[in-house]
């Protein structure tokens, strides 16, 4: 996917702030009017919080034309294309983003907290003739230096009303150094899940993912952040093999446990292909398993019982148990084979097609892995 791109920058002057603001809580009221906003809500209070933000702006979308009377383009037509120039010379896009980075701006400001300094203070004494220099504690409100530099380096990203309830949790879980490495592309990060699982991550690790991954990185954090773990793993040889045999279930294989890779560190490239889409899902325990035949007769097991299963193969090879209550003993019974591989894959296909009945019946006396 393509990077996410931020509407362009806007220079406003007191002429246009003044419109924009004006023109603002003229919709707020007409929204108000309608029933469709709370209707005590002032516009100071809709900046400063996100959530009546992130209402007013998806009530607008949902409902632009109760308001086309006062949003109106250059050329006097109702505005349907949030990119389009209005009379004030700005986009509604553009708009939204200095609504959405003033309400983070002052989110972002509650957060300092009272702190304790020891300040150099000269007094006077004695009608004041003679003064006197001492060292006094003065309490003041003040931010870390350090969060202060995330929020500017943050407030270049911030820009549509989806952010909003992700504020809260980019001050939790980012720290500058992480701000740095990810840059614009924080912007595809969409839950406030996906921000802390980034947020778990070194610095030193994004920034070797990122540049492992390429223009892939806009995606893992769009579908999976936690492939981020997986990608580090891994050379960008052996990211680039598994990315193409995988495609966009990749993202599913790199977000597994690390332990999980120590198994998979075992097979050359030929093995690998085999497995396919079975090493998103398939329990180390019985990848293990299935490690002991050779390639020939791993493609034939693995063949068998994707197709036996189905869309209940996941569930069935990804349980830890399967390797030694059932999978073992499989297993040998194939090591003993001498068959072609033709007649091996269709007589193998009956077998486990068989033992199908038996497996879901002991799957579900499993406990749940």
């Amino acid at each position: 996917m393509t990077a996410i791109t931020l509407p362009p920058p806007v220079d406003i002057d007191g002429n246009t702030k003044k419109a924009i603001i004006d023109g603002l809580k003229r919709v707020l009221a007409r929204l108000q009017q309608a029933s469709l906003i709370d209707p005590d809500l002032s516009y100071q209070d809709l900046i400063a919080h996100p959530q009546p933000l992130e209402h007013f702006i998806t009530v607008f979308i949902a409902r632009r034309d109760q308001c086309d009377d006062i949003v109106t383009a250059k050329d006097g037509q109702p505005v349907r294309d949030d990119d389009k120039m209005l009379v004030c010379n700005v986009s509604l896009n553009q708009i939204q983003q200095l609504l959405v980075r003033t309400c983070a701006k002052k989110v972002f400001e509650a957060e300092k907290t009272e702190q304790t300094v020891t300040e150099t203070v000269t007094k006077k004494a004695l009608f004041g003739l003679i003064k006197k220099t001492e060292q006094v504690e003065v309490t003041r409100i003040a931010a870390d230096p350090i969060e202060e530099r995330k929020v500017r380096e943050l407030m270049r990203y911030i820009a549509y009303g989806w952010q909003l309830p992700l504020l809260e949790a980019y001050r939790q879980h980012l720290h500058y150094q992480q701000v740095m490495a990810i840059e614009e592309d924080v912007l595809a990060l969409r839950t406030a899940d996906a921000v802390a699982t980034v947020g778990k991550f070194s610095p030193e690790i994004l920034t070797k993912v990122k540049a492992a991954a390429g223009p892939d990185f806009v995606d893992i954090l769009l579908n999976r952040p936690q492939a981020i773990a997986g990608v580090a793993v891994w050379n960008r040889e052996m990211y680039e093999f598994y990315r193409k045999l995988l495609g966009d279930h990749a993202w599913d294989f790199f977000a597994r446990d690390k332990s999980f890779f120590n198994v998979v560190a075992a097979l050359d490239k030929a093995n690998a292909k085999v497995y396919g889409e079975v090493l998103c899902y398939i329990a180390a325990e019985n990848l293990e398993e299935i490690q002991r035949l050779n390639i020939d007769k791993a493609e034939v097991l693995v063949s068998s019982l994707r197709s036996a299963f189905g869309n209940k193969a996941p569930v069935v090879l990804g349980h830890p148990n399967l390797g030694k209550d059932i999978l073992r003993k499989v297993v040998d019974n194939l090591l003993h084979m001498s068959q072609e591989k033709d007649k091996l894959m269709t007589s193998f296909a009956l077998t486990c097609k068989a033992m199908v009945p038996t497996v879901m019946e002991w799957l579900a006396k499993q406990p749940r892995a």
